[in-house]
């Protein structure tokens, strides 16, 4: 099971999530976009219903659904191949001990 304050390292395929643009003001709502399909270095690709569309990670806040918790980060945080970020979390964990 993912833990919410780990879900930045782990692999965000097949999660359900919400875009909201971080240049538009902060009253604007976030965009229902869909089911995650694809990640690659920097871009997140979304499939909704019969559309296919990538966004650029450094350009959007996210907002995913995980078992209760409702998580919202910027994009620039999740930068990087997912098995990248896996190992940064490894090492974080080994370097705190």
């Amino acid at each position: 099971m993912i833990s919410p304050e780990y879900l930045i390292y782990h692999d965000l395929i097949g999660f359900e999530v919400l875009l909201k643009h971080k240049s538009k003001p902060k009253d604007t709502e976030f965009l229902l976009e869909g089911t995650i399909i694809d990640e690659t270095r920097n871009l997140v690709v979304i499939q909704k219903e019969n559309q296919i569309k990538k966004y650029i990670k450094n350009e959007y806040i996210f907002r995913l659904k995980l078992n209760k918790y409702i998580l919202e980060f910027d994009g620039s945080k999740i930068v990087g191949r997912p098995e990248n970020r896996l190992r940064s979390l490894k090492k974080k964990k080994w370097l705190k001990k």
